[in-house]
């Protein structure tokens, strides 16, 4: 077992509201906000101080106080990234109500999930699918009340959300250890759940991250990802509360302007998994000549590009510092990644985090390995705290990811990883995701890295298929790039993967099916 103590409640009893009123008042001139207009141009944009911001959110947590928003009800919130968007997700909690962030594109089968799932008080829904969420709520019959805004900008801030009562009275104050928000698991391998989040998860969160990245209260975050996900609420928009820093927010994720719109709005640190991370630099490729992503000084990164990748980013984009980092909705925050002042191997992830507590490499026997050998991450903590409080009305699957261990519990996050002599953590893929064709074991994830190598392929996903004589075989899909052919596919593979690596099916595809994360949904490639 390896030991990493740390200390389990760096909260010490804050929470996102309490840290954004001490900014209000140490850095109340300075940017909390800056944003692009829906459109994804910079004509238009806006920010905001954050002395404004705080008395916004103040006002808007008395109207969401008058229509109920306290005690534990929650809020469903379909809004596409904006500032009104972050601004209900600090209210909700702060009123000691719990916050939903769904897809605001997921459509009718998953705003009836989410509906139906924590039977809201509130929704809010923006103009594009207010129709579609009204219909869900009247499928499932759930007693709640739709709020459409007029907008979403800075403005929508400053008056009266349509359809809420405005109200003086003080709006109610949350504890730390509440719920805060919940947050959906990506759902690509498995039935999708709710996490449950305290104020002390959102708070150790942006310590945690702010501490062992390096932010600064300089640092401008580009929250392009979707807000519904893990990465655009704890990885992007959380730290900011820590730091002083400011956000960044541009509607949606584009890779075509992915760069542009860092330079536009003065982002200086992005987070992001490797697929859109991979997007944006193709596209950037594809664009042709020097790219300009102004002060963007760090991006880290979850999963891997190919080593063709990296050697184009690295020809293309040279000031920016890339980091891995590894971590689940269930961990909270990352786990693993490497120290501001280490060089990127873009082969390991890194050590584990300072205040990380404990990991183990588990292996199928349920003892420890040693270094070189693969075993499952397991992480200590204190739910609640520097865990996950559990799934939500789900006991049984809280029961079997969180193993109790006295006060604290060991996480178990299905991903397979070793350990390297000198510390660093290598991932080798999920548990799930590994096929044993023919009494050897073959991870998808190392196979769709050297595959996205080949120039023949735009992108390549891989799956298995059940084989009454193999147990299982590979199944490579893939995008064509230009010149494509299967059998010259082939041959590379051969040539530069070896027997092994040489797909048993190849399929084609014009496009992915993809997560709000930029994941391809591989149980929908068929």
């Amino acid at each position: 077992m390896t030991d990493f103590h740390g200390d389990s409640d760096v909260s010490t009893g804050r929470t996102l509201w309490s840290l954004a009123t001490g900014w209000a008042a140490r850095r109340g001139d300075e940017d909390a906000l800056v944003f692009l207009p829906q459109s994804g141009t910079p004509e238009g944009m806006r920010s905001m101080p954050w002395a404004r911001f705080v008395d916004d959110v103040a006002q808007l947590r008395s109207a969401l106080a008058a229509a109920g928003v306290a005690d534990q009800r929650t809020v469903v919130l379909a809004l596409p990234n904006s500032p009104l968007a972050v601004a209900i997700w600090l209210a909700v909690p702060a009123n000691g109500a719990v916050i939903q962030v769904v897809d605001p594109d997921g459509g009718i089968l998953a705003f009836e999930r989410a509906v139906s799932a924590t039977r809201p008080v509130l929704v809010v829904a923006a103009r594009e699918n207010a129709a579609t969420m009204r219909e869900a709520i009247s499928r499932v019959q759930v007693p709640t009340r739709l709020v459409v805004p007029t907008e979403l900008g800075v403005d929508a801030l400053r008056y009266e959300i349509d359809g809420l009562p405005p109200s003086s009275a003080a709006a109610p104050e949350a504890t730390p250890n509440l719920v805060a928000g919940l947050l959906p698991t990506s759902g690509t391998s498995g039935a999708p759940k709710l996490v449950q989040l305290t104020h002390r998860n959102y708070v150790m969160a942006a310590e945690r991250l702010a501490r062992n990245a390096g932010f600064l209260t300089s640092d401008r975050h580009y929250l392009c990802s979707p807000f519904f996900h893990t990465n655009g609420q704890l990885y992007l928009c959380a730290p900011a509360f820590v730091t002083g820093g400011s956000v960044a927010i541009v509607p949606r994720f584009s890779a075509s302007a992915y760069f542009d719109a860092a330079r536009w709005t003065g982002a200086t640190v992005s987070s992001m998994v490797a697929p859109p991370m991979r997007m944006a630099l193709h596209r950037a490729l594809e664009r042709g000549g020097a790219v300009d992503p102004g002060g963007l000084r760090l991006v880290q990164y979850g999963m891997n590009l190919s080593e063709n990748d990296w050697r184009a980013w690295d020809t293309l984009l040279p000031g920016i510092d890339t980091r891995q980092i590894y971590g689940q909705t269930e961990s909270v925050t990352g786990v693993l990644g490497g120290a501001p002042w280490e060089a990127d191997d873009r082969r390991t992830i890194g050590r584990p985090f300072v205040g990380v507590e404990r990991v183990r490499l588990v292996g199928d026997s349920g003892a420890d390995v040693p270094d070189g050998e693969p075993g499952e991450l397991w992480v200590q903590g204190i739910p609640g705290r520097s865990l996950m409080l559990g799934y939500d009305n789900a006991p049984e699957a809280t029961a079997e990811t969180l193993v109790a261990d006295a006060a604290r519990a060991w996480l178990r996050t299905g991903d397979l990883m070793v350990r390297h002599p000198d510390g660093r953590f290598e991932f080798r893929g999920r548990r799930m995701h590994i096929i044993r064709r023919g009494g050897e074991n073959l991870s998808t994830y190392g196979l769709e890295l050297d595959l996205q190598s080949c120039p023949l392929v735009g992108d390549v996903a891989v799956t298995a298929q059940e084989d009454d004589t193999l147990d299982a075989i590979v199944v490579a899909h893939v995008i064509p790039a230009e010149g494509y052919d299967e059998a010259a596919f082939r041959a590379w593979c051969a040539e530069n993967l070896g027997k092994r690596g040489v797909p048993d099916v190849v399929r084609v595809h014009e496009s992915f099916p993809r997560t709000g994360s930029g994941r391809v949904i591989a149980r929908e490639l068929g």
